[in-house]
């Protein structure tokens, strides 16, 4: 009876267990501690790459599936906002997703390592003239009919909507696009943050990240 009685308990225990590691999709790597700005300055992300591609039309960006904007109107000021849902289904968007997803979560589901289109739906608003997906409200991670919650994270903002500040930060540094070549700062300086140009990318990063409502 005794050893009948440690049976079940062991076996419960396994059950919670296994529930536990099952319980959803986690951050990995913690940026909140970050300031606002320098993730994107410092392509903390690492998504310089995945946008000189885009720019060079050597792939496109993500297929829009489907989308809603609104507007609407607090304390005097307009506010942009809505839903959008993205799909990465070649080999190259594929690739980066899956680097980005891996990189900054865990307890990703298995059918994100072997997917042929992964989709991620976001709520974003707009702040400081760009597109950025919310803070307080988890994205949709979803592949086939399946679809999991994904905590917020920034890097999935820079990924879905960093162009803009990514051809910023490429014409500070002088970054060449693939197949052209090196250019410098137009003022002889270093971009190492002490330069104008430095500091707007860095500024236009911190305004699209820090502002209240998301």
């Amino acid at each position: 009876m005794r050893l009948r009685h440690r049976w079940v308990v062991w076996s419960v225990g396994l059950s919670i267990g296994a529930a536990a590691v099952g319980c959803g999709i986690v951050v990995q790597r913690d940026l909140s501690t970050v300031p606002a700005g320098q993730i994107g300055f410092d392509d903390m992300c690492g998504l310089q790459e995945y946008f000189d591609a885009i720019e060079i039309h050597t792939t496109k960006p993500p297929r829009v599936v489907s989308g809603v904007d609104l507007e609407g109107h607090s304390g005097g000021k307009s506010i942009r906002g809505g839903r959008e849902r993205f799909a990465f289904d070649n080999d190259f968007l594929l690739g980066h997703a899956r680097r980005v997803l891996m990189q900054n979560w865990r307890r990703l589901p298995p059918e994100v390592e072997h997917a042929k289109s992964i989709e991620i739906e976001v709520r974003w608003s707009e702040k400081a003239g760009a597109k950025r997906v919310v803070t307080d409200e988890p994205a949709e991670l979803g592949v086939g009919s399946d679809s999991w919650e994904l905590p917020y994270h920034v890097c999935l903002s820079e990924l879905l909507y960093g162009e803009p500040l990514y051809r910023q930060r490429r014409a500070m540094w002088g970054l060449p696009l693939p197949g052209a070549s090196a250019k410098t700062p137009a003022d002889g300086g270093t971009p190492d943050g002490a330069t104008p140009d430095a500091g707007a990318v860095r500024d236009a990063s911190a305004a699209a990240d820090r502002k209240p409502g998301g």
